[in-house]
């Protein structure tokens, strides 16, 4: 039974498993978090519902302060850069996995250092 799964699976190693390959890719080029392949959907998960034009319930968020557009959000960079990765205090509440925290830092510095 063994040797049909294995033979099934084709028995593959850590080496062949393709982690060193995607590991060296985002090494290589770190700027390849894009708005419409990332960036767009971070923001509509962790901020437009409260930063819309559209939002019925802002939770206090500033009129104006709408990121509904990536050049919306261009306006914004410095300051969210603060309230999401230095202060920490946005979104309200917390709750934004590590691993996303690391891809939005890296996009952040990617549109800061294109």
């Amino acid at each position: 039974m063994w040797l049909i799964l294995t033979l099934a699976c084709g028995a593959k190693t850590d080496s062949d498993s393709g982690a060193d390959a995607i590991a060296t890719d985002v090494d290589s080029n770190p700027c390849d978090v894009h708005w419409d392949g990332w960036a767009n959907g971070f923001f509509s998960t962790y901020c437009r519902s409260c930063h819309s034009s559209t939002s019925e319930q802002r939770h206090d968020a500033p009129m104006g302060v709408d990121f509904d557009t990536q050049a919306d959000i261009e306006m914004w960079l410095e300051r969210i850069e603060v309230r999401v990765l230095d202060e920490e205090t946005m979104p309200l509440g917390g709750g934004i996995p590590e691993i996303d925290l690391e891809r939005f830092a890296t996009w952040m510095d990617c549109q800061e250092n294109p």
